[in-house]
This record gives C-alpha cells, structure tokens and sequence, in this order.
C-alpha cells in the first residue's frame, strides 16, 4: 500500500524528474492510481450530497505548487468520466486523470461532485475548483475564461431515442414538433443556439435540475422522454444496457474534451501541461482512454437485446456453476459467464458445425486434453475452460499488467499462442506497445492478410475473430460487473485504475 506521505515522495521525484522520461512516468503514475492514492478515495467516494456547490468553500489564491494543500476538481457523476461501483470503488477517466496529476505534484485530489456540467463550470467561475474536464469551444461556449490543455478525447452531441418506440427523424426539422430534452450543460445549449438559426422552430426543455445523462437515457429507453440530446460516448455506453437506444444523427461539430483551468492559474495550468505531454508520450493517456472507451460500440442491437434477456431467464440457473469455478480458477465468475456467452448464449446443448459444442463450445481436442468427457456437461465444460484460461493467463510474461493481461489471454483462448506471438512481434514492428491490448486489436486482424502472415512465424490465422470475441466478451462484462454484485475484488479487471509495478 502506498501511504499518502509516499505518494507526495513519489510525485515530488516525478515532478523534478520523471515527465523527461516518458516510459518511466507511465509506470510510477500507474502504480500510484493503483495504490495509496486509489485506496484513500475509492474506499469512501465522496457523496454528492455531502456538500453542494454553494456549501464548497472558495478556494485561497494560489501563489506556489508548493503551498497548495490539495487539488479540488469539479466533476459530475457520468458514464465512463466519473462514477461508483456497487462495492464502494470510483472509477471513470476524469477520476483517474485526475489522480495521475495529484500523484505528478505531490498532492491529495478532493472530487467536487455536482448536478451537472452548468454547475462545474460555474465552481470554475466562482473559484470553488482548481479545474474540470470541459468540452472546449469557441467565444459562445464555455471556453471563454478558460485555459485548456490539449484534449485527451474527441466527443460529438447525438439526437438519440427509442427504436422500438419511436420513428426515426431524418434531420432536425423533422423535430420541431417534438421539443428536445437535454441535461443542464452550456456547450449543448451553444449549439443548439446555433442551429436554431438554420431551423427556426427547434426547441428544446431542461432535464430536471439534478438529472444526468445516465438517467435522461434512461428515461428515452423506458419511453418518458421522446427525443434527447446526450454525448457520444455516454451513448454508446449506455446502449449496453439499454439496446433500443437508437441515434438518428450527430449535432453540431467533433468537440474536443480537455481540462480548463481558469485564467489565472498559470502555476497549476503549467504543471498539468507537463504531466499531460508525459503521459501521452509514455502511451499512459490511450492506454487510460482504451480502459473506459476501447469495448465502446462492440455489441450490436440484437446482442445486447438477447445478452439481457437471457441474463434473467438463462443465468440465474447457470450462476452457481460460473462461481463455483471462480473458486476453482481465481476468475471473476462474471467474466467467465460472460465468455460463456458470447461462445454459447448460455445454451449446454449448442453445437457448431465445426464440432464444438456445449456451454463453453469446447473443441473435442480440448475437451481431452482438459479431461472432460462430456462437453455438453456445464459441471464439466464450465470449470475446465476457467482452468484452461486462468493457466493461459499465468503463463503470459510478467510485464503484462491487467486488465490487457485478461483480454490477451482471452484472445489466445480463441486464436491461439502461437499467433498471438506472431501479433505481438508484428506490433513491436510497428513501434506499438506489445503488451497492450490496443496494439494486439490493432495487428491480430492482419495476420490474415498475405502481406503480413506471409512473413511471420506462424502463419496465417483469422485475427479478427479474437478481437471480435475480446471486445464482446468485455462489453457483456462490463454489464454483468454493473448488474451482479461479486463479494470478491478483482484489482485491474472491468474499469478502474491500472496497476504496474514500480520502475527500478
């Protein structure tokens, strides 16, 4: 554990040193997210009814980096930028940036948690936060005032409703009898301001004060809400959950996403551009956005509809089966089902033309070598598969961290080592990080290509169909680990800060 005065040790180093060694940053404010700083606000995440915008106090000038006492960052609670897990953990992108630029200076990180993003901005304006992620814009917008970083993510407003309720609308005139409902949130507002000059008659309505985006998309799926205007991202997060959220179009202009600072804190402005170009340099920021965003958009309508259906009716039965080789294995039973799934949609009888079969859809080579002598047996097929994947996953090198350690291994599940060697050679041929994920998505789909399998060990392999089988695999889980709470903790698997360990 890393207690807090190591921390302030660590990010003082980091802060005289480390930001010119861009390979090193990445590992020491890994390893912070995945310590001391992690533990001290996700045991006890802040409630955002503990103290609301007016109670938070103003905060003093700041005249040196080394008189600041702590780091205040306005934040509201969103899909994929800032929430909390069933068991008490806050995850999210905004959440972990932050902590890597607390672990950078030296310095405790408080989250102000608020309604909405009108009222972030207004804790910027009114000097109650010393920064916040924003959507950067023009004069309009919320922009001005504000000193912003390069962004670290692309977003884009979408008009989104209910397929199975709602026909779709072709363009915004098509809206004008049906007012849009969206969250407090200024640059939305801008835009639709700006297009309400080519479509006069476009309206639109506040969310309740308090609502977020989570909850308004809720709302469109259960049919209270007709037409909403929500991110992009937010979106295709919640379509797992809610697969007849449809989008009609996007809105307006990409907007880039980055911290604002208000204008004044040159100090603070200063230190975070230093640690935002080391950590984009070390490859810590993709590897950061591919943790929340990378499985965005894998599942298609049908599958998500079917993966919740069948989460009722087929998985209460087979749950006990999935946890039982849990124990067995050591792997989250929720990551096993949701394997299971995507191999077999939960069914003990499948079979494939191919001759696999069973809950598992185990081949009948496989099936010897794990001892199973019925693969349509789930007692059987279930336990040895978890076996079989947590041994692949302890022979991975070392120097593989979780969660990319669980989605390589679940790729040589599906395609095999030896391919998954040939990937990762391909990947260091491409001057990509071997041992992530990002890269093996990237270069497994061209080992079927002849330019590429021509020329590496192993041959030729489909390599698509691991990577559609990982980012499905981790869609599902990410709506199992949301929905079926595990007494157990597994640190580094669904979302949530990346564990390394400390450089030498």
């Amino acid at each position: 554990m890393v207690t807090q005065a190591r921390v302030m040790t660590l990010g003082q180093w980091l802060g005289a040193h480390l930001w010119r060694r861009p390979e090193r940053l990445l590992l020491l404010i890994l390893l912070v997210l995945g310590g001391g700083v992690w533990l001290r606000h996700s045991e006890h995440p802040p409630d955002p009814g503990e103290q609301t915008l007016e109670e938070a106090p103003v905060l003093p000038p700041l005249t040196a980096l080394g008189s600041l006492p702590e780091l205040v960052v306005a934040t509201r609670r969103a899909p994929g930028s800032y929430w909390t897990e069933p068991d008490g953990r806050t995850l999210g992108i905004e959440h972990d940036l932050a902590l890597g630029l607390g672990a950078f200076l030296g310095k405790p990180v408080h989250f102000l948690v608020l309604d909405d993003q009108e009222q972030v901005v207004r804790a910027l304006r009114t000097g109650k936060a010393h920064f916040a992620a924003l959507p950067e814009g023009g004069k309009e917008s919320t922009a001005q005032g504000f000193l912003f970083t390069p962004p670290y993510y692309h977003s884009r407003f979408q008009i989104v409703f209910n397929a199975s309720r709602q026909s779709a609308p072709h363009s915004l005139a098509d809206l004008v009898k049906d007012p849009l409902t969206l969250v407090h949130n200024p640059q939305m507002e801008a835009q639709l301001q700006n297009l309400r000059t080519q479509v006069p008659g476009l309206r639109w309505k506040w969310a309740p004060r308090g609502m977020g985006e989570e909850d308004l998309l809720r709302q469109v799926y259960e049919g209270q809400v007709e037409y909403a205007v929500g991110a992009s991202e937010e979106i295709a997060l919640a379509q797992n959950d809610y697969p007849d959220l449809a989008v009609a179009f996007g809105i307006g202009q990409e907007i880039p996403l980055a911290w604002a600072f208000p204008v004044g804190s040159s100090l603070l402005y200063e230190a975070a551009l230093h640690f935002m170009e080391g950590f984009r340099n070390s490859g810590g920021l993709a590897q950061v956005v591919e943790r929340y965003y990378g499985s965005v958009g894998a599942l298609s309508h049908d599958d998500a509809l079917e993966f919740l259906q069948k989460r009722v009716i087929r998985l209460p039965n087979l749950s006990p089966i999935f946890r039982a080789a849990e124990r067995l294995s050591g792997l989250d039973w929720r990551l096993l089902a949701a394997l299971s799934f995507q191999e077999s949609r939960w069914n003990n009888q499948a079979v494939s033309p191919t001759g696999v079969r069973g809950l598992m859809m185990l081949t009948a080579d496989t099936a010897d070598h794990l001892g199973v002598t019925d693969r349509l047996d789930p007692n059987q097929a279930v336990p040895a598969a978890a076996r079989y994947l947590a041994q692949i996953r302890n022979e991975l090198p070392l120097s593989i961290e979780e969660p990319d350690r669980t989605w390589i291994a679940l790729a040589t599940y599906n395609v095999g080592q030896a391919h998954v060697e040939d990937a990762r050679r391909l990947a260091r041929q491409k001057g990509l990080d071997d041992r992530t994920w990002n890269a093996l998505r990237q270069t497994l789909p061209l080992l079927a290509e002849p330019r590429y399998y021509e020329k590496v060990r192993y041959g030729f392999a489909r390599g698509g169909e691991p990577v559609r089988l990982v980012e499905n695999v981790r869609s599902y889980y990410d709506v199992l680990v949301h929905t079926e709470p595990n007494s157990r903790v597994f640190p580094g698997m669904s979302h949530g800060p990346i564990r390394f360990s400390p450089p030498m």
